[in-house]
Parts: structure tokens; C-alpha cells; sequence
């Protein structure tokens, strides 16, 4: 069977699993700059976890499917790129700087990593490296 057949709905999980992940992590890290302990309970990181492979397996069999280079392909580079810039942000607002005086640094380091989030998703969709500023170029 070609796997052409199989593309929608894998493009639709990806963009499921992308969604499941931005909002969870936006709830987490709202939860947790409010001062509430069940982000850092060990069933809502490993549901993280789980989703975020998700993604990942779904984005490794889109790059395959459809031959893609992330090395070459500048949108991919730009997404890539994000993504280690979003993980680190997500590091700083769960894991470091946990004294009640760091509180402003990591809501910073959340507040980052939401508009890092979008910008990947805009890179995405116009499948360019400007993502939303492609829109505004015209």
C-alpha cells in the first residue's frame, strides 16, 4: 500500500500531538508559576514524556515519508533550531531556579518559551523560516 494513503492522518496526529504539547506545557507552567505542586508530580511529567515522543516518532515518519532533509530544508533548520531554544526554556521554567527569588526569571524564561512555541508552529504552517513575518513581508 502507498503511503500517501497514510499521509493525512499522520500529518493530523503530528499537528494533534503539537497542539496536546503546547497546551500542556502552557498549563504546567501556569500551574506551576502559581505556586501549585501537581506540575512536578511525577504522572504529569511522565504524560509530558509520552506525548512529546509522540511527536517526535510522528515528525521523524513525516521527515521520512516525504524525504526531507531538516539540514537542508531552511524551515525545518529554522524549526529545529526553536525546538532546542523551547527545551531549554522548559528546563529553566520546571527544573532550575526554584528559589521563590528566581520566580520573575522563570515566569520569563515561560512567557519565552510560549512565543518560541508559536513561532515554531507559524514556521510550520508557512512552511518558512520568517513563519509569521512571512505574512508581514508582503
Amino acid at each position: 500500500m502507498d503511503w500517501i494513503v497514510h499521509y493525512p492522518t499522520l500529518r493530523h496526529l503530528h499537528m494533534g500531538l503539537a497542539f496536546s504539547s503546547g497546551a500542556f506545557f502552557a498549563l504546567r507552567g501556569a500551574a506551576l508559576l502559581a505556586g501549585q505542586r501537581w506540575p512536578r508530580h511525577w504522572v504529569a511529567q511522565r504524560l509530558s514524556i509520552i506525548i512529546d515522543t509522540g511527536l517526535l516518532a510522528a515528525a521523524l515518519r513525516l521527515l521520512w515519508e516525504l524525504r526531507l532533509n531538516p539540514l537542508v530544508t531552511p524551515w525545518l533548520q529554522v524549526k529545529l533550531a526553536l525546538l532546542l531554544v523551547y527545551i531549554g526554556l522548559g528546563l529553566i521554567t520546571f527544573r532550575y531556579l526554584q528559589q521563590r527569588k528566581w520566580k520573575h526569571v522563570r515566569a520569563l524564561c515561560y512567557a519565552a518559551a510560549l512565543l518560541c512555541f508559536g513561532f515554531m508552529v507559524s514556521v510550520a504552517l508557512t512552511h518558512s523560516p520568517l513563519g509569521v513575518l512571512e505574512w508581514m513581508r508582503l
